[in-house]
Formats: C-alpha cells, sequence, structure tokens
C-alpha cells in the first residue's frame, strides 16, 4: 500500500505522521512526489482546502512565481486566483514529473509538464495550455514544506 492509502493528509498534502528531518534520498523522492501530485488535485477540486493548508504544507516565507510572500500574503492571493478562476483543472501531464534530490541539504525540486483549464462561468471567461511546474519541498523541519512554487506558461488560449 502507497504512503497516500496509509495515512490522513493534512490539508489534503502532507501528512501528519511523516517526520521530516532526516529523510532518507527515497522517502524524500516518494513524499515530494506525492505532495506534487496532491498539490495539483487539491488545487483543482477543493477551495477550501488550497487555502486553508498554507501553513500546513508552505514554508513561513515562500518564492511563489518569482516573488517572495508571506504565508498571509499568499493565502491572499490564491483566494484571489479562486475569485477569478473559480472553476480549475490542473494534471501532470503522463510521465512528466520528474524529482530531484540533495540528501545533504534535505530538499527536493519537483518539475513537470502540466495541463490546465481555468474557467469563470459567470464572466464566460477561460483559459488552457500547458505549463512548467515547479515545486521545491524541504525536509528540514519537522515535517515537509514547500519552499517555492512556480513555472512558465507554455502556450495556452486565454
Amino acid at each position: 500500500m502507497n504512503l497516500i492509502g496509509r495515512t490522513i493528509l493534512v490539508a489534503g498534502l502532507v501528512s501528519p505522521g511523516w517526520a521530516a528531518q532526516a529523510a532518507s534520498l527515497p522517502e524524500m523522492r516518494e513524499r515530494t512526489t506525492e505532495i506534487a501530485i496532491r498539490y495539483l488535485q487539491v488545487w483543482s477540486s477543493n477551495d477550501a482546502a488550497a487555502i486553508q493548508g498554507v501553513p500546513y504544507v508552505y514554508g513561513p516565507r515562500v518564492r511563489f512565481y518569482g516573488r517572495d510572500y508571506t504565508q498571509g500574503m499568499l493565502m491572499d492571493e490564491k483566494q484571489r486566483a479562486i475569485r477569478q478562476w473559480p472553476i480549475r483543472r490542473y494534471m501532470h501531464r503522463p510521465g512528466t514529473l520528474k524529482v530531484v534530490c540533495n540528501e545533504a541539504t534535505q530538499k527536493c525540486a519537483a518539475r513537470s509538464t502540466m495541463d490546465f483549464r481555468a474557467e469563470n462561468p459567470a464572466r464566460g471567461t477561460f483559459k488552457r495550455g500547458s505549463a512548467r511546474f515547479d515545486l521545491g519541498v524541504s525536509f528540514e523541519g519537522p515535517r515537509p514544506r514547500i519552499m517555492y512554487e512556480g513555472g512558465t506558461t507554455n502556450r495556452g488560449s486565454f
């Protein structure tokens, strides 16, 4: 049984049973992969978890698409995005998720191509396309924390 099947995930992403410190390289890779997969699932399906999960899964300061944010600023940014795009669907393109970890620094980087569609039915607008998705996870503290998130749009229609 995989780790998701064995645990209850806090805010949909991180298990309270995951001790972060001194994680082995295979553990860090597995956890980072699961965090990256669950991240897009939560962001696609549940507005409350996407906001409420910020204090649990992000570090106190986060590099978010090229800007430094506190957790409060990040929660505000995510709420704005939800208002703008209340219907969202983000998926890692199969076979593109790659994770690289550094055991000495207890950090991992995940990168994939994600396909997306976001809609605002009230405004009659949508966007879709693909983008590079980057996620950095630290295992230095008591639980894994997202330290950065970013990427660039590859193509799409807006």
